[in-house]
């Protein structure tokens, strides 16, 4: 009998700091999805190299056709000052887990020309490093 209360004390506890982890967890996600619109907003090349995986890929729709880079790609447009500079405004629509070390996180980035529809792909390394792995987006004229 005493050893069913422990049990169920236990189990109670843990099931206690579930939802804590779980929303502290996404919570680190969209810390990694605001330093990436933070890194092209504020032009800041570093950041974005600690955010995103070096083969990752961006494939982005403007006006019905897409456009295709890779992180370096992408990361010397910033460096060059060819993309970002203006200041957005992000709204979350969406973070989840799919797997242990796999994510998304689904965002809107809007400046007061444009307005970026992000879903951001993550993945954990076995360093247990979150990483952008690839990024599809959409940009539309506000």
């Amino acid at each position: 009998m005493m050893l069913k209360k422990v049990y169920l004390i236990v189990l109670l506890v843990l099931l206690a700091f579930v939802p804590g982890n779980a929303q502290e967890s996404k919570a680190v996600l969209k810390k990694i999805a605001s330093q990436f619109v933070e890194g092209a907003d504020e032009q800041n090349p570093e950041l974005l190299k600690n955010i995103m995986e070096p083969k990752a890929m961006q494939y982005v729709l403007i006006g019905g056709q897409f456009s295709t880079f890779t992180t370096e790609q992408y990361i010397q447009m910033v460096r060059e000052k060819k993309l970002g500079g203006k200041a957005r405004k992000v709204t979350y629509k969406h973070a989840e887990f799919l797997g242990e070390n796999l994510a998304v996180v689904v965002l809107n980035a809007v400046s007061s020309e444009l307005d970026f529809l992000y879903q951001l792909a993550m993945a954990r390394s076995k360093n247990g490093k979150w990483e952008i792995v690839g990024i599809t987006a959409e940009i539309k004229k506000v």
